[in-house]
């Protein structure tokens, strides 16, 4: 894994923050940005096989999954259900991606996968594909690319905000 990619500079509003922290921690997690993009996160993470959460996940396991190499699609809640619908159609059933909402999300949608975000104000925004297309299970960004997205019991009984799932 090595560094900000070239690639993403050419996306507009890509922000990229190194994140070194990779490790497993209990309780709830206080990030740098929200969503987070990475650093230490919870033990289990969220299924990301293309799974469409209809209520807030804690970020802790969202964070897990960035590391195996997901993209997490978050919106703000009450986003119009055309919107939804266009970013679940992008997410169902597509391996390293998960959709949530996010509340007090400052934009209508933000991407994350480790260590990059981008914010956008509709679900057509072509740098939504552009993001996705570079960074979901890229082998340079991915921390544990051999790591699986997989996780059945999470995705049946998943986590809420402040209460991450643990293990």
């Amino acid at each position: 894994m090595t560094g900000e990619l070239p690639e993403a500079a050419a996306i507009r509003g890509v922000t990229y923050t190194q994140e070194t922290d990779r490790n497993h921690q209990g309780g709830t997690i206080t990030y740098d940005s929200s969503p987070p993009v990475g650093g230490a996160h919870a033990p289990v993470w969220a299924d990301c096989t293309g799974t469409v959460y209809p209520h807030p996940i804690a970020s802790e396991n969202a964070v897990h999954s960035l590391e195996h190499g997901a993209v997490w699609v978050t919106y703000r809640p009450g986003l119009a259900q055309g919107e939804l619908a266009k970013l679940t159609v992008l997410v169902q059933g597509q391996d390293r991606m998960l959709l949530s909402p996010y509340p007090g999300l400052t934009s209508a949608i933000s991407l994350q996968s480790w260590g990059y975000q981008v914010r956008v104000d509709e679900a057509s925004d072509p740098r939504i594909t552009q993001f996705v297309d570079l960074l979901r299970y890229n082998p340079e960004t991915t921390p544990e690319p051999t790591a699986t997205c997989s996780n059945p019991e999470f995705k049946v009984h998943p986590s809420s905000p402040g209460h991450p799932l643990e293990g």
